[in-house]
């Protein structure tokens, strides 16, 4: 008798510590998962046609993808700018990158959003991509004939520290492309060019 009192003893005790831990843990407060973090998005580049001459253009294709499972926004900084947003590098079959001298500087620089303005953000649900085509003289992108391969990099303006302070609600609420994640890289694209 005395022996089973004391295992009901014991075993009172263990569901009674069970039961504190379980309420204990009913006002912890899990964190939402982030859903900037589950973004996904590529960026691949594409030209009408493999060969050209030295004195024609070529319409350089840009698309951003969104490859996750959810709604992503981009800002409307998709635009041309050395070193940020869009970058173009050219590329030698050799892999040397390739430099010409530059008469026209493609750049941009558009301003921040108005706080809670959400009018500036492309809506990317699943599978669907935003596109920009960019006709470029060859001889901006290389001085002579041969075989090339054109590389492009995407990297956007808009951080979450900027959103948090000057967003407002409305921008902070979506999620967005920041420059938090890391920079995106276009496919190769193979171009010969000609005399």
């Amino acid at each position: 008798m005395i022996r089973r009192f004391g295992v009901s003893l014991i075993l009172l005790a263990v569901v009674t510590s069970s039961a504190q831990q379980t309420e204990g843990r009913k006002g912890e407060r899990v964190a939402p998962t982030d859903p900037r973090r589950s973004l996904r998005l590529s960026l691949s580049i594409r030209a009408d046609q493999q060969v050209y001459q030295l004195t024609d253009a070529v319409p350089l294709e840009v698309q951003l993808t969104n490859i996750g499972s959810g709604t992503l926004y981009l800002f409307d900084d998709v635009c041309w700018n050395p070193g940020n947003f869009l970058t173009l590098e050219v590329f030698t079959a050799s892999g040397k990158e390739v430099s010409v001298p530059i008469t026209y500087l493609r750049d941009c620089l558009p301003p921040p959003p108005l706080r809670n303005d959400t009018s500036r953000f492309f809506r990317l649900e699943p599978h669907s991509f935003y596109g920009v085509i960019e006709k470029y003289a060859v001889r901006e992108l290389v001085a002579e004939p041969g075989e090339y391969d054109v590389v492009v990099h995407y990297e956007t303006a808009l951080t979450t520290d900027w959103i948090a302070k000057y967003g407002g609600a409305k921008i902070a609420d979506l999620p967005i492309w920041t420059r938090e994640h890391p920079p995106l890289t276009s496919n190769r694209l193979h171009i010969s060019v000609k005399p």
